[in-house]
């Protein structure tokens, strides 16, 4: 009997029988198929008496062999439709070096929701039918038959044919002169009604980075010019009429390459770059050589778009460009190490982000990504189920697509810059990318490059944080002698039960009463033992207090038990790190947060209220780093709370009214000091200010009187940017304003057409908090323009509900879930999965909810079989183990 719990493990992943050198592809594009010519040339590297390529729900015409000098002939082959193979068996059995060409013609039928492989996108009015392709991790083999491998690189020559009304055919690398003398398709010499286009892509490349459009968009052309004076062309290409929507965009782009060059040493090597806006995706973007698709509603800027949004296309479009440094270049071995391509992609585009954007404000919206309750690493991670980052094993490719890999995993990079220093830590980088270019690289040789650099031995390091489900909670005790000047800390580290200690980071300083940093106190602290002791001496007086885990150095929770409140509140007043400012009085509103938990009948504390009011009255504060102060979210620190998910709403409701009761003439004042209407000249103009605003509205709201409605409604009729509009509607939303489903209609008359408005509108709807939210969730699935197999509306609507912790954790919201997950399974497995996160902490749920939440999985067990759905019959396996 097979238990193995993952389809996939590391040892499935043995050297490569076939070698691939070089594919002559034909694509020919048709309003119901995709037919596809494929003329692979391979070399054999063992001994074999079959070819086994991979091939997925693939119509198969014809299989020809010839060795590599001769004329292609039929071969007998056979098809595994359940292993998703094509076995084809040569004129004699294969010796190693044998060098031999495979032909085959086969036919896709692209689908409308499974977006893998190539599929429908939306097709603009009058268009012939749009198809993207989207292959990570095992697309390809769903176009035509392939080593679909990342080792497998090659290069490629790829012609496309289409309707001669599409705008453009695209594939990777540069158009070929020799077939396109103008760079632009040719019409079929007896068929003028379709044309063709050639590109020749000369650098070996992975086949998850295949990319095969046929699409009618409009282009926004530039180019960008390096240093060298090698010049670049840019092409974006978006839907027709919206190629003004793109200059901001085209801008971060030209922006980022060049910021790349200057802090990576990367100059890219193609003829022209090009971004293309996908409507259906699954993923945010994704890196295909020379080519990058990007979700319509991040790739573009519009009025509809969100400053979240725009901090997105900063991250994505940056993220996007540096994968042809780390991913296409440099690729990862196997699916296993895919955290490579991600982690350090991640980092660099987090550096980005800081040197556009306020350092202090990035770092905590990642700190918030980190602790996010459903997506989260840490929520992954306190499931128990997942958080390795190199992986024992998975059931589907896009599982590796999550919190852990794009987050834990940069966490990761970070702590090892920390570790070496910024000197080493480009060095090894360099030497990464120099010894692997062109190439595929491990886990292993990735840390190798940088033992070498630095001298040191990496390997505790990698285990524990690679390999490892969970993260180290560190305490620290703190004292003073101020008869030999010396101040002690005593870190403490738990990480399970008797395992090793993690590698921590842990950057600190003490900071005297004037908050200034001692000098020679500030410095990165290993904590590499279960307990460790630092003392730092040559003190002339006690410190105010210690600044330790300084913007959060390292991946875990840090707490310092015995520390007072009025230490706290120092910190939180005087610490020179912003970003530790902030995490002091987040420690302060927890204790609170635990006292409302065990006594939801306490009082709030005077003077944490006091301090609150401090900081909301500070005009020296920055506008993102007070809203940050007066946030008051649901998630505690102390996670052994985080999954106490309705008490944790309803001491978040309580902690709101108390501080619209002591300061709402306070909250409106500076609402109205604060404007935001002025139309902004660049869309980041204000960003910050709308950041607190929107905090603001949150708070005045709790109020829900007449003149609170009227204050609403006006700020959403006099807003100029989609995050005021959408903060007072989703205010609004939640109210007992009487009007409040006149303008959610009115609002969606006016957003819908628009795909980011469309995906505003459904968010609205779904952090609803009345009674009936579910009932207004089943009327908006039923209107004409939602559709479930667009994933931007089914997260929109569906993972925000996920999100609404005071309306999905109750009988009825867990109910939905259940219903939801079911329904989505096989049309979208990766929402249907993110969806299913909702239920990852049932071993650790209260009675109440475990015994229904357990009951909601095993029916999902029921309806979603393995063959339906892997994802969701494996997470759902998993979280149901010892409940």
């Amino acid at each position: 009997m097979n238990t193995r719990r993952f389809k996939y493990m590391r040892s499935d992943f043995g050297e490569l029988p076939l070698k691939l050198h070089h594919m002559d592809i034909i694509l020919r594009f048709f309003e119901d198929r995709v037919e596809a010519e494929n003329r692979l040339h391979l070399e054999a590297a063992m001994a074999r008496d079959s070819i086994a390529l991979d091939a997925n729900n693939l119509e198969v015409r014809s299989v020809r062999f010839a060795w590599d000098s001769g004329s292609a002939a039929p071969v007998p082959y056979r098809i595994d439709s359940r292993n998703h193979k094509l076995f084809i068996t040569p004129p004699r059995p294969l010796e190693p070096g044998d060098r031999f060409v495979v032909e085959t013609h086969t036919l896709c039928h692209p689908s409308d929701h499974l977006l893998e492989g190539i599929y429908r996108d939306v097709t603009p009015p009058g268009a012939p039918q749009q198809y993207m392709s989207q292959c990570q991790q095992w697309g390809f083999q769903r176009i035509m038959p392939v080593v679909d491998d990342c080792r497998a690189k090659c290069t490629m020559t790829t012609t496309l044919e289409g309707d001669a009304r599409y705008t453009h055919l695209i594939s990777n690398g540069n158009i070929s002169r020799t077939h396109n003398p103008d760079g632009v398709p040719v019409p079929l010499e007896d068929d003028p009604g379709r044309k063709r286009i050639t590109y020749h892509n000369p650098i070996p490349m992975a086949p998850y980075l295949f990319i095969a459009c046929a699409g009618t968009w409009d282009e926004l052309s530039d180019s960008v010019t390096y240093p060298s004076g090698r010049t670049v062309r840019l092409e974006y290409l978006v839907p027709p009429g919206k190629v003004d929507q793109a200059r901001i965009p085209m801008e971060i782009l030209k922006h980022s390459i060049l910021w790349i060059h200057e802090t990576q040493g990367y100059e890219y090597p193609g003829e022209t770059y090009r971004t293309i806006c996908m409507t259906k995706s699954n993923f945010g973007g994704m890196e295909n050589v020379g080519n990058t698709t990007i979700v319509t509603d991040a790739a573009l800027v519009t009025e509809h778009s969100l400053d979240s949004h725009l901090l997105y296309a900063h991250a994505v479009i940056v993220h996007e460009f540096e994968h042809n440094q780390c991913g296409s270049e440099t690729t990862m071995e196997t699916p296993f190490d895919m955290w490579l391509n991600e982690a350090y992609t991640v980092d660099v585009e987090r550096r980005y982000m800081a040197s556009v954007f306020d350092p202090t404000f990035m770092r905590l919206q990642q700190v918030d990504s980190i602790r996010n309750p459903l997506l989260g690493p840490l929520a992954i991670e306190d499931g128990g189920h997942a958080g390795r980052i190199v992986r024992e094993g998975f059931n589907d490719p896009d599982e590796l697509v999550d919190g852990v890999t794009y987050v834990k995993a940069a966490e990761v990079i970070r702590m090892l810059r920390l570790l070496l220093g910024e000197d080493a830590f480009e060095e090894g980088k360099n030497l990464y990318f120099s010894r692997y270019r062109n190439a595929n690289a491990n886990t292993d040789q990735f840390f190798r490059c940088f033992e070498e650099t630095s001298g040191r031995s990496l390997e505790t390091f990698k285990k524990k944080w690679l390999h490892t489900i969970g993260y180290p909670k560190v305490t620290a005790r703190c004292s003073y002698d101020d008869t030999t000047g010396v101040f002690t800390v005593l870190f403490r580290q738990e990480n399970g039960d008797g395992a090793d200690p993690f590698p921590v980071p842990i950057e600190l300083a003490l900071v005297d009463r004037r908050g200034r940093d001692i000098p020679g106190t500030r410095r990165t602290f290993l904590l590499e033992a279960p307990e460790a002791r630092l003392e730092l001496e040559g003190l002339d007086e006690a410190p105010a207090f210690a600044s330790i885990n300084r913007d959060m150095s390292f991946y875990g929770t840090f707490q310092i038990p015995e520390v007072s409140a009025e230490t706290l509140a120092l910190q939180a007043t005087l610490d020179p790190n912003a970003f530790n400012r902030v995490e002091a009085f987040r420690q302060l509103t927890d204790r609170q947060r635990l006292r409302l938990l065990h006594d939801p009948e306490a009082e709030v504390d005077p003077a944490w209220l006091d301090l609150y009011g401090s900081f909301l009255r500070d005009d020296s504060l920055p506008a993102a780093l007070k809203s940050y102060f007066l946030r008051i979210d649901e998630q505690p620190l102390d996670r052994r709370f985080a999954t106490w998910f309705p008490e944790l709403a309803e001491a978040r409701d309580r902690l709101m009214r108390a501080v619209n009761s002591r300061y709402q003439d306070d909250l409106v004042r500076l609402f109205r000091q604060i404007d935001t209407y002025r139309p902004p000249e660049h869309p980041r103009d204000g960003l910050e200010e709308r950041l607190l605003k929107a905090t603001l509205t949150e708070l005045i709201a709790v109020a829900d009187t007449s003149e609170v409605h009227g204050l609403l409604h006006e700020h959403f009729r006099r807003a100029t940017t989609a995050t005021d509009r959408v903060s007072a509607l989703m205010a609004l939303n939640r109210s007992s304003w009487p009007e409040r489903r006149r303008l959610l209609e009115e609002a969606y008359r006016a957003w819908h057409s628009d795909v980011s408005g469309y995906a505003n509108y459904l968010k609205v709807v779904a952090s609803g908090t009345h009674p009936n939210v579910f009932q207004e969730i089943a009327e908006e699935k039923t209107r004409p323009t939602f559709d479930i197999t667009h994933p931007t509306q089914s997260r929109a609507l569906f993972v925000t509900m996920a999100l609404n912790t005071k309306m999905v954790w109750s009988a009825e919201g867990i109910r939905w879930v259940r219903d939801r997950v079911i329904e989505l399974a096989p049309v979208n497995a990766t929402v249907a999965s993110r969806l299913l996160n909702t239920f990852q902490h049932v071993g650790s749920l209260k009675e109440e909810l475990k015994r229904p939440v357990a009951e909601a999985l095993r029916e999902i067990r029921v309806q979603v079989s393995e063959e339906v759905c892997p994802t969701v019959a494996g997470q759902v396996a998993a979280y149901l183990e010892g409940v």
